[in-house]
């Protein structure tokens, strides 16, 4: 069910918001933030107050604004999971490379960060692998509004690569072997078990989870290149 009232109590500010890109500019990139969405402005206000809450002067606080270039709003999106996903690789193929997601749960607003890495890979192959890390972590069935900058991983969706990669039993249309079959296997299993929906975000172009999950997989590709 849509969420209205977005409630921090942890945040770059604290308070009550009606719109979801002004409470994800408090939030976002704020270490330890905590906040939740509610259906109504008393829920919202009752939790705030809670243990552990906000002050009474920012439990007053409502704020009401334009929608900004944060991701977007859970109130207009269908569904259980908002999921952004990045890739990242020093060089390009066989560097050291990493992989991050972002993943919130709608019901409740929380959000978990997942990132990891490989020694020795592609940017594409971080690509998918941080699209399979995050469908892997929610459960099957689960319908999921899917975040990426990779038209790599999109395209073998949203324009039926996949199934034609498989027909002609893995081969590409000029007969070469597909490309990281190994995840791309897996991927299919993990979409089939789930209701996705692909939105395309353009890199480094100011959506605040596109560019945490960039900084995520850049610090994990770092640490294994040193």
């Amino acid at each position: 069910m849509a969420k209205k009232y977005y409630a921090v109590k942890r945040g770059r500010k604290t308070g009550l918001f009606t719109v979801w890109g002004e409470c994800a500019a408090q939030v976002q990139g704020f270490q330890g933030a905590v906040y939740k969405g509610f259906m109504t402005e008393a829920e919202a206000r009752d939790w705030l107050a809670g243990e552990g809450g906000a002050s009474r002067a920012n439990v007053g606080t409502l704020c009401i604004g334009k929608k900004s270039a944060a991701p977007a709003p859970a109130e207009s999106i269908d569904a259980d999971y908002i999921i952004h996903t990045d890739g990242s690789c020093l060089r390009n193929p066989g560097g050291a490379g990493g992989w991050a997601a972002v993943i919130e749960t709608v019901a409740t607003g929380a959000v978990t960060e997942k990132s990891g890495g490989d020694p020795e890979t592609t940017n594409n192959r971080m690509e998918l692998t941080a699209a399979l890390e995050a469908l892997s972590a929610v459960p099957e069935g689960a319908r999921i509004a899917l975040f990426t900058d990779s038209q790599y991983l999109k395209n073998a969706f949203t324009k039926f690569w996949l199934p034609a990669w498989k027909k002609r039993g893995w081969k590409k249309a000029d007969g070469e072997p597909v490309l990281n079959q190994d995840l791309w296997m897996q991927l299919d299993a993990a979409f089939a078990a789930r209701r996705v929906r692909f939105h395309w975000v353009k890199g480094h172009a100011g959506n605040e989870r596109n560019e945490r999950c960039d900084e995520l997989a850049r610090a994990e590709a770092e640490k294994l290149s040193r």
